[in-house]
């Protein structure tokens, strides 16, 4: 059963604010839950910061490689950044040891706050020309 993902976008920050409610269990997990986020980034039509709300996002050990195979290129199409956060340790732990497994940025920070702190500090290094952390 197909999963749901929350968008909203503040202009004005240049920020997408995401909330994840999906397990991924199989490659047609990834495809539909990568599909909702293509979806999204293209109605808006430019790159884009992401702070992602992972509390209800649940990625399988044995789907990770090809998990981060597609976030990867997701990512690589439409953000300029990305910073992920939740108050589940639960899902910390399992979206964590995921992105270790696939080879992506295992940080997931505690709060929102955070996270948009995050956002803030590579946009300051974008505009001071130092190379950026994408996903920090």
């Amino acid at each position: 059963m197909p999963g749901n993902v929350n968008f909203k976008y503040d202009p004005e920050k240049g920020i997408v604010f995401s909330e994840d409610h999906w397990e991924i269990k199989t490659r047609q997990d990834v495809d539909d839950f990568f599909a909702e986020y293509r979806k999204y980034f293209q109605d808006i039509g430019k790159k884009v910061y992401m702070v992602a709300n992972i509390n209800d996002l649940r990625v399988h050990a044995q789907i990770a490689n090809y998990y981060g195979e597609v976030a990867n290129k997701t990512a690589e199409d439409y953000l300029l950044g990305l910073a992920r956060y939740s108050t589940n340790e639960w899902a910390r732990m399992t979206v964590r040891t995921t992105s270790l497994k696939a080879k992506m940025e295992p940080n997931i920070y505690s709060s929102r706050d955070e996270a948009v702190k995050v956002i803030d500090k590579m946009k300051k290094e974008k505009a001071e020309g130092s190379p950026a952390a994408e996903n920090i």
